[in-house]
């Protein structure tokens, strides 16, 4: 643990300069006073969540639940768990939705199912969580696999569905453009680095750690069974050659419905997204580029507004000064967020384990995370609207940057080292642009030698 400590301790002072210029913007104008903003003090944390477990007609489910708000469930693709969803994602969405992730049937303490398993009966399973915990009538996001549950649910449960997301989705009717075996088997083999690429792009080494660093504030749990990754592989290739009778009725699916995937997906071709939106009447496709697989994390607040937006509508756009008032007490809320990610990373001991300082990290890209899709909702036009997106744009690498930081090794520091600094300077440009558009005095950029970041170890 010792020298964890001392690899994240040259770590953080590589970021020392994004932080400052976060950490300088505390000292705000006074026309914020009195403002209430919309950001929550502490943004809902689902690696703290408590687990239960639904006793539903189909057998036990255990699942989480965080947020307030209408029902989101999210259904899990092949071999995962619930603790598979990157949690700076449900986070973001829990901010606004009460988000319920799960154990698809045989995983952890939920109950197995019959074999050979179907994706039609992993459907019904959800349909009987949804039941138990009386959701009503939820929005459902799934992904890779869960999508082919999420379609089957949408078909064989219509009244239960409000509204859909299928997210690197396959047509069932026999149609679809079936990923390589290796790369099938990269996903559970072990080989993280395998892993990796057929999640992300080559060149989002990034996004791809900041996964991994996520993925470590969830507390330890058991693997899925190699069973049951070889039942869900039989119930995926059913799916897959026009097996499943809801397979064949997507055209049946009469609600709202968002078909999203990333442009480069290695495990899930385009054509594959394509084909069931092209059944779906009405539904929307988006296509992320430089994106893979796992594009719903890679690209952060982006896919997370978009599903906010698709679920609950665009909100109505604010006025300049309203912008203004709001971003102030906002920016304030998340400094002070800065501010105790900097104290805990003072406080840590030989006593810190991995998962406390990813939790560490996790809470600081949570608030930066918030901050940028309140920036997105107030719906700025124009020149104001151009400088909110570059510097979210930005921003957002920085809730990449500090998720990275735990899993961080290797010779690839030094180049990380030069990006942190680079896009910290970018940063305080655009947000410097941001201010100038709100009406507002710029940050100046402090030194080494202004700054207590630089003197944290």
């Amino acid at each position: 643990m010792k020298s964890l400590l001392r690899q994240r301790a040259r770590r953080d002072k590589t970021f020392c300069f994004v932080l400052a210029v976060a950490l300088t913007a505390a000292t705000l104008s006074a026309s914020g006073a009195g403002a209430t903003g919309h950001l929550a003090p502490t943004p809902p944390f689902v690696v703290k969540a408590e687990v239960h477990i639904a006793h539903t007609k189909l057998g036990d489910v255990q699942y989480r639940a965080i947020g307030h708000g209408p029902a989101l469930v999210l259904i899990m693709g092949y071999a995962g768990t619930m603790q598979t969803w990157d949690p700076h994602f449900v986070d973001s969405l829990a901010l606004h939705f009460r988000v319920i992730t799960f154990n698809n049937a045989g995983i952890g303490n939920t109950s197995a199912l019959g074999t050979p398993l179907s994706i039609d009966e992993m459907a019904d399973q959800t349909s009987a969580l949804i039941t138990t915990l009386r959701l009503g009538d939820p929005d459902v996001l799934g992904w890779s696999m869960g999508s082919m549950i999420a379609q089957s649910l949408a078909i064989r449960h219509p009244g239960q569905v409000r509204r859909l997301i299928l997210c690197a989705t396959y047509p069932g009717s026999g149609n679809a453009v079936q990923p390589s075996q290796k790369d099938v088997a990269a996903l559970t083999d072990g080989d993280v680095a395998a892993a990796q690429a057929d999640l992300f792009p080559a060149d989002q080494a990034m996004a791809a750690a900041a996964f991994d660093g996520g993925l470590g504030a969830y507390p330890p749990t058991a693997t899925t069974p190699a069973k049951v990754i070889a039942n869900q592989k039989t119930a995926v290739l059913s799916w897959f050659n026009g097996s499943e009778a809801s397979g064949h009725r997507a055209n049946q699916i009469s609600i709202p419905t968002l078909v999203a995937d990333g442009a480069d997906d290695r495990i899930d071709a385009s054509s594959n997204d394509q084909e069931v939106a092209s059944q779906i009447h009405g539904s929307r496709l988006m296509l992320y580029p430089n994106a893979g697989h796992a594009f719903l994390f890679q690209e952060g607040e982006a896919f997370s507004f978009l599903v906010r937006t698709f679920l609950a509508g665009v909100p109505t756009p604010l006025n300049q000064s309203q912008i203004r008032r709001y971003y102030l007490v906002d920016y304030k809320t998340v400094t002070e967020a800065g501010t105790k990610w900097v104290a805990s990373l003072k406080s840590l001991s030989a006593s810190t384990t991995a998962q406390d300082l990813a939790r560490i990290d996790l809470r600081y890209a949570d608030a930066q995370g918030a901050f940028d899709g309140e920036l997105l909702s107030f719906g700025a036009k124009g020149a104001l609207g151009a400088s909110v997106h570059a510097f979210v744009g930005v921003n957002e690498l920085v809730v990449r940057y500090v998720q990275a930081f735990s899993v961080q090794i290797g010779p690839e520091g030094k180049r990380w080292t030069a990006a942190i600094k680079k896009d910290g300077k970018v940063l305080l440009v655009d947000e410097n642009v941001l201010r100038h558009e709100l009406g507002l005095s710029p940050i100046v950029a402090p030194t080494p030698t202004t700054t207590t970041t630089t003197t944290l170890f």
